[in-house]
């Protein structure tokens, strides 16, 4: 299962001046929704289209919030 980075979208979030709960609550989903797709919980499309409106968000740049896979940390043994 591929998993998303959200990191870029919760700087945006606090560049804005919103938390998960006041955001959630903004875009009509509860805290706990807004959760869970932080967490992995896909999101509708018009979830994300509501948060690009909301911390005014391109559509150019829409991707790079909702779209960027996570990048697995490997643990890398050295011979001694």
């Amino acid at each position: 299962m591929i998993e998303f980075d959200y990191e870029r979208l919760y700087g945006r979030m606090k560049s804005k001046g919103f938390n998960q709960s006041s955001l959630a609550r903004k875009i009509g989903i509860s805290p706990a929704s807004l959760t869970n797709k932080l967490k992995g919980v896909p999101f509708r499309q018009d979830e994300m289209m509501n948060i690009s409106k909301v911390l005014s968000i391109s559509d150019e740049e829409l991707a790079t919030y909702f779209f960027t896979v996570k990048v697995q940390k490997t643990e890398h043994k050295q011979n001694a």
